[in-house]
């Protein structure tokens, strides 16, 4: 067999040559399922389970560790942006990023989904954040997404994909 690279930024879970992981917290359960929308697509199921924790979540990660290089967070760009499939509108989800070496270097923010049952692009502005402050000298190398954060799971099914660096737009 071919040893598989670790992922990286942008994560998509389709190239069949990354090894990709999550590891659910909290009561969570993910799986990696084809697309519901789009059956040539490979993205995270992730079930907020009934009675799960408010803080219930899922980490990008493998027992080889997270990301292969650090998020490039800048000055200026502190960006991140996920696809996100929710079963209602107006859900909260919010991003940690942390070290993956160093669990108490880490910063949340958060952005509330605008669609219920279709693809929606969340961006994550650690510029603002809701939990600890970027701190540029840190390194960010791991990601975990937390759904409806601060209430108890209700069996609600989430679908993610396409975690990138997303930089701020350039104005002409």
């Amino acid at each position: 067999p071919i040893p598989l690279t670790q992922m990286d930024l942008p994560v998509t879970f389709d190239d069949a040559t990354v090894d990709y992981g999550t590891i659910d917290f909290g009561g969570n359960a993910s799986a990696f399922v084809v697309d519901p929308v789009d059956a040539s697509n490979n993205v995270v199921q992730s079930v907020k389970t009934a009675g799960s924790d408010t803080w219930a979540g899922t980490s990008l990660a493998t027992n080889n560790g997270a990301f292969a290089n650090a998020i490039p967070f800048t000055a200026t760009d502190q960006r991140l942006s996920v696809r996100v499939w929710s079963p209602a509108a107006g859900i909260p989800v919010r991003l940690k990023v942390e070290d993956q070496t160093n669990g108490a270097v880490s910063v949340e923010t958060e952005d509330t989904t605008t669609v219920a049952g279709a693809w929606d692009t969340l961006y994550f502005d650690f510029s603002t954040p809701v939990g600890g402050s970027l701190n540029l000298a840190n390194t960010y190398d791991k990601a975990s997404i937390f759904y409806n954060f601060g209430t108890a799971g209700a069996n609600d099914t989430f679908y993610w994909d396409d975690v990138e660096f997303n930089p701020a737009p350039v104005t002409p």
